[in-house]
C-alpha cells in the first residue's frame, strides 16, 4: 500500500516544536478563520510555548479562529486539575487569547453523553470541518481517545479506556483518579481533516513510531489510520525516531 505520511526528524524536541509551531502559524496565515484542533499532553507543550512567545510579539493572532476539543476524560471539566481541557487553557487557549465562542470543546459532565458527541459532529459539520488537526499518539497506538479497534469510520464519540491509557493519564492527577471512558473525536473526523500532523517525542515513543512505519493499516493500531490521510506529515525527535531505518 503507498503511503503519503511524510516523516520529518529533527534533532531535539525544541525543534520539532518549532517546526510543528511553523505548521500552525503558516495554515493560520493562509486561512485566518482556521478551524483547527491541537491536543493535550507534554508532546505539545514546546509548540505551545512557541506559539504563545509568537502570540505575544505579534506574529500570529488567532482572533479568527475556531478551536475544536479533540478529547476529553469523561466526568472531567474545566475545574479539574487533570482534566484536557484545564492543560488546554492553561498552555495554550488563554497564553494566545482565546474567547470562549471560539472553542468548540466536549462537555463531558453532562449525562447523555452520545448526544454531546453528535453534537460536536454537528457543530464540525457546520465549520464544513477542521483545517487542522495536531495529534500525539499513544503507547498502544491511540490517536486522541480512539483506542485499538475503533472503527476507521467512528466520528466523535463515546470511547472505554484501555488500561494502558487508564495508567498513562494518571500523570495528569494529583491524587488517583478513576479514569474508565472519554469522548474524543473520531478517526473518520481526522481522515477529513484537510491536513493532519502527528508529534512523536523521546525514547519511549520509538517503538510506536517503529510499528507505525512498518506500514501496515489496521484498525487495531489506529495511529495507523495516518497511511490512508493524503495530507499528513509525522514530525519526530532523534530519541523518538531512534528505530526508524535512516
Amino acid at each position: 500500500m503507498e503511503s503519503n505520511l511524510i516523516t520529518r526528524i529533527f534533532p531535539t524536541y525544541e525543534a520539532l516544536s518549532q517546526a510543528a509551531a511553523d505548521l500552525v502559524a503558516e495554515a493560520l496565515l493562509l486561512k485566518p478563520t482556521l478551524v483547527f484542533c491541537l491536543p493535550s499532553g507534554s508532546t505539545p507543550l514546546g509548540m505551545f510555548q512557541e506559539l504563545a512567545e509568537r502570540h505575544q510579539r505579534g506574529e500570529v493572532d488567532f482572533f479568527q479562529s475556531t478551536f475544536i476539543g479533540l478529547d476529553e476524560w469523561v466526568g472531567m471539566g474545566p475545574e479539574d486539575e487533570g482534566s484536557c481541557r484545564a492543560y488546554l487553557d492553561r498552555d495554550f487557549l488563554r497564553p494566545v487569547g482565546f474567547r470562549d465562542d471560539q472553542i468548540v470543546y466536549f462537555n463531558a459532565q453532562v449525562p447523555d453523553l452520545p448526544a454531546e458527541c453528535e453534537r460536536i459532529n454537528r457543530a464540525l459539520a457546520l465549520l464544513d470541518g477542521l483545517d487542522l488537526i495536531v495529534l500525539g499518539v499513544g503507547m498502544n497506538g491511540h490517536l486522541a481517545l480512539n483506542e485499538p479497534g475503533t472503527s476507521f469510520d467512528a466520528a466523535a464519540h463515546l470511547s472505554t479506556l484501555h488500561e494502558t491509557t487508564i495508567q498513562t493519564g494518571q500523570k495528569y492527577f494529583k491524587e488517583p483518579t478513576t479514569l474508565t471512558q472519554g469522548v474524543t473525536l473520531g478517526l473518520r473526523t481526522i481522515l477529513e481533516a484537510r491536513q493532519a500532523v502527528l508529534l512523536a517525542s523521546g525514547a519511549a515513543k520509538a517503538p510506536v513510531v517503529q510499528r507505525l512505519l512498518a506500514g501496515t493499516v489496521s484498525e487495531a493500531f489506529p495511529a495507523s489510520v495516518l497511511h490512508l490521510h493524503p495530507h499528513a506529515q509525522l514530525l519526530l525527535d532523534d530519541e523518538a525516531a531512534a528505530l526508524v531505518e535512516k
